[in-house]
């Protein structure tokens, strides 16, 4: 009797393992993307917005890295990887999803890999060179280049936190965005990343002031531009909904094709 228990519990873990090994291969690229996207900023590049069934499937040839510094198919949450994110719960839909089915379609990358490491509530301070999240988004970028791979751009979504700000014109912001682009371009040793930032959806005076600020990307930054965030709409007066995120993530895509040079 003890023999025929022992053989079924060996039985047992070979099954176990066997499972593990189909699961571990369904979800491990069979070759690791070169060409990775970094995504940072704050809550509404963390993903708001709620989700849907169909954001749940995966998307096919994208990959995200995940905590474990691994590649595993893309599909939302994306922001739920992050080293620096709020609560689980607060992960939802991110504009990735859309960018990324967009170049997939495309078929000038493949695979393609997201980092998306945001936080809610963020103010631009904590972000610039020598903080935690500037140095969290390099490690995660760092270990996810490896040997071979290159970060061809990063995005950025972040402002709400800085529009009360008392700065004309936001030319101290300014100045801050770009030490980071150029920073982080010297620290991933591509000085031709590709830098794009989205537009806030806020209806005060001062995010006109910010829109004109962001544009300057599209001809003081070279490789650098702006999305536009007109005909968007939130779902609370500051969160993009889905349907809003969907559109900024295709307008991501449209900017990074006419940016990017293989």
């Amino acid at each position: 009797m003890k023999i025929k228990l022992k053989n079924v519990g060996k039985c047992f873990l070979n099954y176990t393992l066997l499972i593990l090994g189909f699961q571990i291969n369904a979800q491990s690229p069979k070759e690791e993307p070169k060409e990775i996207i970094l995504l940072i900023g704050q809550s509404n590049m963390a993903g708001r917005a709620e989700m849907t069934k169909q954001d749940y499937q995966v998307v096919k040839n994208a990959f995200l890295l995940d905590s474990l510094n691994q590649w595993v198919p893309l599909k939302s949450p994306l922001n739920i990887y992050s080293s620096i994110r709020k609560e689980a719960s607060m992960q939802r839909f991110n504009l990735g999803h859309s960018f990324a089915k967009e170049v997939i379609a495309d078929g000038d990358i493949n695979p393609l890999g997201l980092i998306v490491n945001a936080r809610g509530g963020t103010k631009i301070d904590q972000w610039i060179p020598g903080t935690r999240f500037f140095k969290e988004a390099l490690r995660r970028g760092k270990f996810a280049i490896g040997d071979q791979g290159k970060i061809i751009a990063t995005f950025w979504l972040q402002g709400e936190g800085n529009l009360g700000d008392k700065d004309p014109k936001f030319a101290i912001y300014f100045k801050k965005l770009k030490s980071i682009i150029y920073t982080l371009r010297k620290e991933f040793n591509n000085e031709k990343m590709i830098f794009i930032a989205s537009e806030l959806n806020k209806n005060r005076p001062e995010n006109e002031d910010f829109k004109k600020m962001l544009d300057r990307l599209n001809t003081e930054i070279p490789h650098g531009a702006s999305v536009k965030s007109a005909g968007t709409s939130t779902y609370d007066g500051t969160h993009y909904d889905h349907k809003s995120l969907e559109v900024l993530g295709k307008r991501f895509a449209i900017k990074f094709k006419e940016l990017y040079q293989k």
